[in-house]
């Protein structure tokens, strides 16, 4: 077993009071993939299917937000090579919840695709904690941007593409001159 969802109570993944909301809200996400993930590595048959399910339903919505409204502003304030660094994650993330969701769960790789797609993502949301989030927060700090702002448009982002998910609809990024209206 793995023991993820310990770290979300460890130094820079802890949610605290002083979060910005983007972050506050980037960060339950995040606790919620490490719980996720831990239930998939001791999980098994229709669970394992279950819970690798939801983790790439809610990992869709999650990196479409990211991608739509956190990136383009992390670009703007920290490490732009940072932030392309966790597109090129995303995009084999991505990769890898495709082959796992064209499978029903019995093939002899489905469980080991699921813990694949767990040490990445979760290599990638600890970075993300400890790097990324403290420079948006140091440029939340001096006024060049407004994480609680950003924050508000994340999770009104986020409402949306879980309604068209309720609604029987595949999850639709933005298109990019949509993305750079939202920002604005």
């Amino acid at each position: 077993m793995s023991d993820y969802a310990k770290r979300n109570g460890e130094g820079d993944h802890r949610i605290k009071d002083d979060d910005p909301k983007a972050i506050a809200l980037l960060k339950e996400e995040h606790h919620k993939f490490r719980e996720l993930f831990d239930q998939a590595n001791d999980a098994e048959g229709d669970e394992l299917v279950e819970v690798a399910r939801e983790l790439s339903l809610r990992l869709t919505v999650h990196m479409t937000i990211e991608e739509e409204i956190l990136y383009p502003v992390g670009k703007q304030v920290g490490d732009a090579d940072e932030v392309d660094e966790g597109i090129v994650e995303h995009e084999a993330g991505k990769q890898l919840m495709a082959e796992i969701d064209a499978m029903d769960g019995s093939e002899e790789l489905f469980k080991s695709k699921v813990h694949v797609l767990g040490e990445q993502t979760i290599h990638h949301i600890d970075e993300e904690d400890e790097e990324l989030f403290a420079e948006m927060i140091e440029a939340h700090e001096k006024g060049k941007i407004d994480l609680d702002a950003i924050g508000e448009e994340l999770r009104a982002r986020q409402a949306d593409l879980y309604d068209q998910i309720a609604s029987g609809h595949d999850v639709e990024p933005l298109s990019e001159d949509e993305a750079l209206a939202e920002t604005k």
